[in-house]
């Protein structure tokens, strides 16, 4: 259950605390795991959680999302416009990528698929695994930063350990390297915090308004 903004007595408040009051003693990330999750962060959680919107903040102008963004910038629309412009870009390959994997990842612990048979069958079917490949890394360092951090930070590695066994599956049966992505690396964290899949858009449209807000500024001198 979500955690979202109501009045009590004049006063706007998160969930059952006083806005006002906790504001001054909460961060914006924390903020943010709370109003998607309903559950407050503990420390090892936020970190790894903060890490993951400033890894996701921008990925420079050539991301689907920067490029209509900086077109409508160009054009002449105003930063909102623009930037919705750049939101609308998020789909299930450009950042949308988070939620299908959390789903391939619950999907393939609850009913227990053997990985090397899973991804076999995904293959044959000429579907592609969400999380995994990138168009500029062999190795995606945010990937790696990631999970580093969470094992770190004691999170469990149930979902990684099964991200890279996927990456291990396609690389012997395609004979190609496409490594855990960040939308990968955050699903299985992601997965780790027992979070609902339909959440994984929510992070990344958050995480990455500021950096869009960015190219526009950049882009309307």
């Amino acid at each position: 259950m979500t955690k979202t903004i109501v009045h009590k007595n004049n006063l706007p408040y998160f969930g059952n605390e006083n806005l006002l009051e906790i504001a001054p003693k909460r961060s914006f990330a924390g903020m943010i795991f709370e109003l998607l999750s309903g559950k407050e962060a503990d420390s090892h959680q936020l970190k790894v959680f903060e890490t993951i919107l400033n890894t996701s903040i921008d990925h420079g102008e050539e991301t689907p999302s920067a490029t209509e963004t900086i077109r409508a910038a160009k054009d002449g629309k105003t930063i909102s416009e623009s930037v919705a412009a750049g939101i609308l870009q998020i789909n299930d390959t450009h950042g949308g990528a988070i939620e299908p994997a959390m789903a391939m990842f619950y999907e393939i612990r609850n009913s227990k698929h053997e990985i090397r048979n899973f991804v076999k069958e995904q293959l044959e079917q000429g579907k592609r695994l969400s999380g995994f490949g990138h168009r500029i890394y062999e190795v995606d360092p945010r990937s790696q930063l990631l999970f580093k951090l969470a094992k770190d930070e004691g999170i469990s590695d149930e979902y990684i350990n099964l991200a890279r066994d996927i990456e291990r599956e396609l690389l012997e049966q395609k004979g190609k390297v496409l490594p855990v992505n960040i939308d990968g690396a955050i699903a299985a964290i992601l997965c780790a915090f027992g979070w609902e899949p339909k959440l994984g858009k929510a992070v990344f449209i958050i995480a990455r308004t500021p950096g869009l807000c960015g190219q526009f500024l950049n882009s309307s001198k």
